[in-house]
């Protein structure tokens, strides 16, 4: 046979064989393709990620499977596999744990967690609420459904607590502690844990029951003040007292997380210079800044001046109500006045400062000059009307001449001084009516008539001199003067 046709019949076979050979080896790596398809989808749905490796047509399976069951149900899907040879385990089952459980504690210093996690993306997802690892945690199978969310947000509610403890057992979930006020720990783990069905518990103390601050202030001339209620954040009874002029306020009031305590303070400072012209006070403080005032003034006040007086002093914010004072003691009670320190005897339906001194005429000037040095007699402008502040003055004025007069058989005079400005006529009519005013207040209060005597002498003394304000008010005045 020629080399040529034997060369020619030689490429043929080598040719034949080489496409089978070719054909041979696509379609195993047709059917490896299909095997490692067929593997990939028995385990994708795996709870921690069953990892498969195929060679020719056999598959390996390895990782975590979750339980038993999810194990057993893996090697059957992967059994029916199209295609596959032989299918080798190497899983593990991750261990199952009776009852299921987790707990977390918040303190001051954070929260600490321990118990079960039923995967890595349940741990991953607490870590970030905690913002810190949670590698305590053990992995574990068994967790009831829903369990990730629940502990999720049974992590958050105890996250807005001030301190406090989540408990998960099987589906019973308990949470406690304290929260500032309802509303920061309302809800607190029962959304999801409900809709999971879940057994929720939850027990929780407040530190404000979440209302707004509203209290009541009550003072009393011979008992002194009390506070009730809620204050706004930060308020004390010791800052109540300071304000008001008192060495102390009683009670137990409570205070709310939120509120200012401007508002109330401010009021309380104004009020205090007005405590010496009551009986009784009431403050009521209801929120957004809305205060009621109710009051009744001490015997002898001029009711209507005291309560426009204090309106315009305390603001818009207040509503005032001011009412004369009732049943009052009979004469010869005595009380210390919680406002003013002294000591006060009832006389003739008055309080009248306790004097205690020996009365003679030097005596009883020089304790005259000093108490209108310190307390002026104040009169509403242009008129002999005394003014809303001039019923201690006239009470102090009033037990200092009874004393000498009944002690040191002296006669007292009443002078009303005015400053130059205006008719010298009109200041001494004007003098004269102020001078008449406080003696009629002295004699209602029980100075005998015959042992008192007004005299106006306009601007005819002045102490200082008229032309400047200061003078002027120091020459607007009155006097007593006494005489055997």
């Amino acid at each position: 046979m020629p080399v040529r046709k034997v060369l020619g019949i030689l490429a043929l076979v080598l040719g034949v064989a080489a496409l089978c050979w070719f054909g041979a080896k696509h379609h195993a790596k047709r059917i490896e393709q299909t095997v490692a398809d067929g593997a990939n989808g028995a385990v994708a749905a795996s709870v921690h990620g069953l990892k498969t490796s195929v060679a020719g047509r056999d598959i390996e399976v390895s990782g975590l499977a979750d339980s038993n069951a999810e194990r057993k149900r893996i090697l059957e899907t992967l059994d029916i596999v199209q295609g596959r040879r032989v299918v080798r385990d190497k899983m593990k089952v991750l261990e199952s744990v009776v009852p299921y459980t987790f707990s977390a504690v918040k303190t001051d210093k954070g929260v600490t967690v321990s118990g079960h996690v039923p995967t890595e993306a349940a741990r991953a997802g607490i870590a970030v609420i905690l913002d810190r690892d949670a590698s305590s945690l053990k992995l574990a199978s068994g967790a009831p459904g829903g369990w990730t969310m629940v502990a999720q947000d049974g992590l958050s509610a105890l996250a807005k607590l001030n301190k406090g403890k989540l408990t998960m057992s099987d589906k019973s979930l308990t949470l406690s502690g304290e929260a500032t006020t309802p509303r920061r720990g309302g809800g607190a783990g029962r959304t999801q844990g409900r809709a999971a069905r879940y057994m929720v518990d939850t027990s929780l103390t407040y530190l404000d029951d979440g209302k707004p601050a509203a209290f009541e202030l009550v003072y009393s001339a011979s008992d002194g003040a009390s506070a009730s209620g809620k204050l706004p954040a930060g308020l004390t009874t010791h800052e109540i007292a300071s304000a008001l002029g008192l060495d102390w306020v009683s009670g137990e009031p409570t205070n709310s997380v939120s509120g200012d305590s401007g508002p109330s303070l401010g009021i309380m400072k104004k009020l205090g210079s007005w405590l010496p012209e009551f009986e009784t006070l009431k403050l009521a403080f209801g929120g957004d800044n809305d205060f009621g005032l109710t009051g009744s003034a001490s015997p002898g006040a001029d009711v209507e001046l005291l309560e426009t007086g204090l309106s315009k002093d305390l603001g818009d914010t207040v509503a005032v109500s001011v009412e004369a004072a009732a049943d009052l003691p009979p004469d010869g009670t005595s009380r210390k006045n919680v406002a003013t320190g002294e000591t006060e005897v009832m006389t003739a339906g008055y309080w009248l400062p306790q004097m205690d001194f020996v009365a003679s005429r030097d005596q009883c000037s020089d304790k005259a000059n000093a108490l209108l040095s310190k307390r002026d007699v104040n009169f509403v402008t242009g008129s002999a009307r005394l003014d809303a502040r001039s019923l201690q003055v006239i009470n102090a004025m009033t037990a200092l001449v009874m004393k000498c007069v009944q002690s040191g058989d002296l006669r007292v005079e009443v002078g009303g001084h005015t400053d130059s400005q205006g008719d010298s006529d009109f200041n001494m009519d004007l003098s004269q009516k102020r001078a008449d005013a406080v003696a009629d207040a002295l004699k209602k209060r029980g100075i005998p008539a015959d042992a008192i005597t007004a005299a106006g002498y306009g601007d005819t003394e002045p102490l200082a001199d008229n032309d400047t304000e200061e003078g002027r008010a120091a020459n607007r005045r009155v006097t007593l003067a006494f005489t055997q």
